[in-house]
């Protein structure tokens, strides 16, 4: 034995003693003996030194008996370990084929013959209305159906992950440590096992046995992994204790996501994934998906997140899935380039169509004509009909601009604190909320906007100084959960109940992109997003002097966000909006009031503020 790895194996030795105490020199001593001349003679000794000292980390859990600091170092997603974020294939491969696909739910027809390949490395976005098919099709890539019509074919031992609204946890009442430890049960029994017969040192065969099981498949390594993962995720050692229920949403969705990148999957299917987020936590996710090398398919209405994340777009429309090859703002124009060039071909067709049948009707009982005809029925019966295109969503402009003078200061705030029974949020000394203030709110989570919100409104007194607002100023407010809504009433009732004015309520209705035919269903019959239009029509026709809306795009899809985008646009006087929406606000607002620390603070330019914030 060399003589540097000789001197090494006895301070290993040593450093084994010094800890387990119930361990004698000779069974230490012949187990990394054993070790050490299993390792090829060609292999350097510097080498072989590491291997040692690995060895002994995992084999005597040295490890886990020593204080482990590793949780109060800086880490962040670039260090994350690079084989957990790439693929091992490296040539482009369809991994997932749709042929033919056809589905109908109820009554209603989603999918006729709608076909797709799709590519490891991509970043695919599926977009269209609320109620097309989307989250239907992402299932049925998960939970394949076998039927004859048409086929899914996925490619063999890949790994799909599913990260939907419900975020679906082992057990809710587990602690953090415990969730991560079911990513790998079997290693985890094995190494429970293991560490019980250790304590003892009695069974050494049973001992080296599972040792044996364990090295084959990495086994040390991926159980270690199960929650060292965690420190790349901004986890502490604290929150290892605590039970999973008591993280934040985001939280939650960081420990999901972790539990499928350790698993080395190959598809990350996300349904809605910034919906419960805040922006903190919507960064991150994006930076992520940057990092992450292989395929992603996503369902979202965040259009900044996806500008930033996508590369190909899905549109799910007329049936069919529709492929583009570009970001979201060359998606639009392609997509009315598309819209044009069907529907010409459509109006040529009918029109050529209408011309045969009507001479097929003319000359349908004349003998001398009798061969035309059937040579024409037999033409018309091998031509591939192009359909209509599916109605293209026209935005069509929301008038809500208030023609009365207003006061040039809407509200005057005082060394304001908010909250209940103690201070979340003290604001500035003086705050002013002026007549063509457009006002963003933004941060985290739980950290008192909506409170703020509320006392601004006068719903919560706040617990220091005050707030005046300017006499007969007419307040329009949306709040995310809806509670202004009667369940039991229908759409036309509710709606009534603020204006005679039918017309005006059709039209705010259709702005909306509300159907008529819907306005007798009862409010508790409707979808959120349903329900979210009707409180939005609500407010509108109140004809408010300042709105206050606290996340008013969150049940949203990306062409009804468009429309408040531009009602917010086209509305002259004051807003203040909660929300973590970068494309809708970014757009409306010119000044943002951040909110960190229990303290507000007011930035009047957004880029720059954004810029320093992130």
């Amino acid at each position: 034995m060399e003589e540097l790895l000789e001197q090494e194996l006895e301070n290993q030795i040593i450093k084994i003693l010094d800890i387990h105490d119930d361990l004698n020199y000779a069974e230490v001593y012949e187990v990394c003996i054993d070790f050490v001349n299993n390792i090829p003679e060609k292999i350097k000794e510097e080498t072989k030194i590491k291997r040692l000292k690995r060895f002994v980390n995992k084999e005597f859990w040295l490890e886990q008996e020593q204080e482990r600091d590793f949780w109060n170092k800086n880490f962040d997603l670039e260090s994350i370990p690079k084989y957990l974020f790439s693929w091992k294939i490296k040539e482009k491969w369809p991994i997932i084929q749709i042929k033919n696909l056809t589905k109908t739910i109820w009554l209603t027809h989603l999918f006729s013959d709608a076909n797709l390949k799709i590519y490891n490395w991509e970043k695919i976005w599926i977009i269209w209305k609320n109620g097309a098919g989307k989250t239907t099709f992402l299932k049925l890539l998960i939970w394949k159906e076998e039927v004859e019509e048409w086929e899914i074919i996925i490619k063999e031992g890949l790994k799909i992950w599913y990260l939907s609204q419900d975020l679906f946890l082992t057990d809710k009442n587990n602690t953090l440590e415990q969730e991560m430890l079911t990513v790998f049960p079997e290693i985890t029994k094995k190494v429970n096992i293991l560490n019980e017969l250790k304590k003892k040192w009695e069974n050494y065969e049973k001992i080296e046995e599972l040792s044996q099981e364990l090295r084959e498949v990495d086994g040390f390594k991926k159980f270690d992994l199960q929650w060292d993962i965690l420190k790349y995720f901004w986890f502490t050692s604290e929150q290892l204790k605590m039970p999973v229920k008591q993280l934040s949403w985001g939280e939650q969705t960081k420990v999901q996501i972790a539990k499928f990148l350790i698993q080395q999957v190959d598809v990350l299917i996300l349904d809605e994934p910034t919906n419960h987020l805040d922006i903190e936590w919507i960064l991150f996710l994006e930076d992520f998906c940057n990092n992450w090398k292989k395929t992603i398919l996503t369902i979202s209405h965040d259009v900044a997140f996806l500008n930033n994340v996508v590369d190909r777009i899905v549109e799910i429309s007329s049936h069919k899935l529709n492929l583009y090859y570009c970001g979201y703002e060359k998606y639009i124009e392609e997509k009315e380039k598309r819209y044009e060039l069907q529907l010409k071909a459509y109006k040529t067709q009918q029109k050529e169509l209408g011309k045969q049948n009507e001479y097929i009707t003319k000359f349908r009982y004349k003998a001398s004509k009798a061969s035309w005809v059937q040579s024409r029925i037999k033409a018309l019966e091998k031509i591939e009909v192009i359909e209509a295109p599916e109605d293209d969503i026209t935005i069509y402009p929301i008038n809500v601009k208030v023609d009365r003078r207003l006061p040039e200061i809407i509200f005057k705030i005082k060394e304001l604190e908010v909250g209940y029974q103690n201070p979340i949020i003290t604001l500035p000394r003086k705050l002013e909320v002026r007549k063509d203030d457009k006002i963003w709110i933004i941060w985290k989570n739980w950290i008192g906007k909506t409170t703020l919100l509320k006392t601004l409104l006068k719903e919560l007194s706040p617990i220091s100084w005050e707030v005046e607002m300017a006499d007969n100023i007419k307040i329009g407010s949306y709040s995310q959960v809806l509670e202004d809504l009667d369940e039991n009433e229908t759409i036309i009732k509710e709606l009534r109940w603020i204006s005679k004015n039918e017309k005006e309520v059709r039209k705010i209705l259709g702005w909306l992109l509300i159907k008529w035919e819907k306005v007798n269903q009862k409010i508790w019959t409707l979808s959120g997003w349903e329900k979210a239009k009707v409180a939005l029509t609500k407010m509108l026709l109140k004809q408010p002097d300042i709105i206050i809306m606290d996340e008013p795009t969150n049940h949203l899809d990306i062409y009804s966000k468009a429309v408040i985008k531009q009602m917010l646009d086209w509305f002259n006087w004051p807003s203040i909006i909660v929300s973590h929406d970068r494309d809708l606000l970014k757009s409306v607002s010119n000044q943002i009031w951040v909110i960190k620390e229990n303290k507000l603070k007011q930035y009047l330019n957004i880029d720059k503020a954004f810029k320093h914030l992130i």
